[in-house]
């Protein structure tokens, strides 16, 4: 009987601890709502909303920003790639992201993952609160970096970066170069890899995605373009990763799944509007009012000068 009693006793313990430990991950408060306290994993310290951890409470966070902790490192799962996160800016809704294939002591060592921008929508669509939970940040500058093999030495392309300093390529019979470009440039810039410039003796092996600004101890070639950029460099370009936004996600919290949001990137604040509260003048202007609002001049003007348009192009067309 009292070994009995004695077990209840330990139960007992243990529920409340139990209990308590659990309060301690999340608490309700007086308005019903959940309170969750920031998780951590290596040093990422402060994941809090829209970010949760696999294991946190399942009131916490969004499912679709989970990120897991393993080896005590902050893991986000992109296109069934896994991807090591660096910073988290949950003032300008940015996370940093590196592909787990690059180690900083190795500059031999080469994304894992083949990804680009087109992977991702461009910044943000205002009401596709269903879509793609990253975008591209048109205010940040992404680069691309393609590895190229080749059969023969690339003499007449500084763009051509070879990676033999950092002993890139096992094959002794082949080349492996690195060809580092901008996203946002013109196809006849020299940071564009054209058709043209692919030589007939080399193949795209790997694409890889990565910031080209504020990025430390390295110079992009921005007034240069002939000169060559060292491989090292463009390792630390790798190292250091890319950046992708969740304002879809963060707008959606701030407007409802029904309204379209505006984020003023100068107040860091979200403009929330009805859908009706939107309306296309006739040459694609668009204004944040009701399109009753507007003005019925401007209205009647553009749509005269449309048609005018319109009818000078038949005009053209069947003469």
């Amino acid at each position: 009987m009292e070994s009995f009693l004695c077990f209840l006793q330990i139960m007992f313990v243990v529920l409340i601890i139990l209990s308590h430990h659990q309060a301690c991950d999340a608490t309700t408060n007086s308005n019903n709502q959940t309170y969750c306290p920031p998780s951590s994993c290596g040093k990422i310290t402060n994941i809090i909303h829209p970010f949760r951890l696999k294991n946190d409470p399942t009131a916490c966070g969004d499912p679709r920003y989970e990120l897991s902790c393993k080896n005590n490192m902050t893991v986000l799962t992109l296109f069934s790639g896994k991807y090591y996160v660096q910073e988290i800016d949950y003032l300008n809704y940015k996370i940093r992201i590196v592909d787990p294939g690059i180690e900083e002591a190795d500059c031999s060592s080469i994304p894992r993952y083949f990804l680009t921008t087109s992977n991702f929508t461009n910044d943000y669509i205002y009401n596709d609160y269903n879509g793609d939970p990253y975008q591209i940040d048109y205010d940040s500058s992404y680069g691309y970096i393609i590895y190229l093999k080749c059969s023969k030495e690339v003499k007449d392309d500084p763009g051509y970066v070879d990676t033999a300093p950092c002993r890139v390529n096992s094959d002794s019979k082949s080349y492996v170069y690195a060809f580092v470009g901008n996203y946002w440039e013109r196809k006849e810039s020299n940071k564009y890899l054209s058709v043209g410039r692919l030589k007939d003796y080399c193949k795209v092996n790997l694409v890889a995605m990565s910031s080209l600004l504020d990025i430390p101890n390295v110079s992009v070639r921005d007034d240069v373009p002939n000169r060559s950029l060292p491989y090292e460099q463009i390792h630390g370009m790798l190292l250091y990763g890319f950046q992708l936004s969740w304002l879809s996600g963060a707008c959606r919290d701030s407007c409802g799944d029904n309204n379209r949001c505006y984020f003023n990137r100068t107040t860091a604040d979200f403009e929330c509007y009805e859908s009706t509260d939107y309306c296309t003048y006739p040459l694609g202007i668009e204004v944040a009012k009701r399109c009753d609002k507007v003005s019925k001049q401007r209205i009647l003007a553009e749509d005269v000068i449309l048609g005018i348009v319109k009818g000078n192009t038949l005009q053209q067309r069947y003469l």
